[in-house]
């Protein structure tokens, strides 16, 4: 004889049965994990045998997999204790897709201003100077610079807008300034 507490029947044998699933359920996984990464373990290190691979690598695939792992296996303790997780799943995928949106959106403006700070301090380039970009083959003189990017004018006239932290993934040559170039080979002899 079951009672009603908030919703939650406290029939002992209700309980008892969903206490038993949990523990069975919790101690499976424990056991499927540790064989898990034993088998990672031994896959890391016959791939290590092959090829030259960091141990890091096997550390992560390891980790991320596991805290996957022992999500489903709390969405599963849940669900047997009549709880629903569409609810609190979707939650938790939303508020993931936030972050992660959030995290993209500030890491490029933090690169971006760190990027500057650099140029500051070490001057690959200054304004007025002509450059050239590799791959990318953009060359032009720097017209503007700001915390978020910098401002190429190509010999067309337009106006090519490129992140700061572009300037630290890319080769950049200094391309001597044509009327200063000039003016030298004037007063060269």
């Amino acid at each position: 004889m079951g009672m009603i507490f908030h919703g939650l029947t406290t029939n002992p044998e209700w309980l008892l049965h969903r206490l038993i699933y949990t523990l069975l359920i919790v101690a499976g996984s424990f056991l499927i994990l540790r064989w898990y990464g034993n088998v990672i373990v031994h896959l890391m290190g016959f791939l290590g045998r092959r090829r030259a691979m960091s141990r890091g690598y096997g550390v992560m695939l390891q980790r991320i997999t596991t805290w996957f792992l022992w999500l489903i296996v709390w969405v599963v303790v849940l669900r047997v204790w009549g709880v629903d997780v569409t609810a609190v799943w979707t939650t938790f995928v939303s508020l993931l897709a936030v972050i992660g949106v959030g995290m993209l959106a500030v890491w490029a403006m933090v690169s971006n201003i760190t990027a500057r700070f650099f140029i500051w301090f070490w001057q690959p380039l200054q304004l007025g100077q002509h450059i050239e970009i590799f791959p990318e083959s953009l060359t032009g003189e720097v017209i503007e610079e700001n915390l978020m990017f910098t401002e190429l004018r190509q010999d067309d006239g337009k106006i090519v807008v490129i992140p700061n932290n572009l300037f630290f993934q890319r080769i950049i040559r200094r391309l001597p300034d044509v009327g200063k170039a000039n003016a030298d080979e004037k007063i060269a002899p």
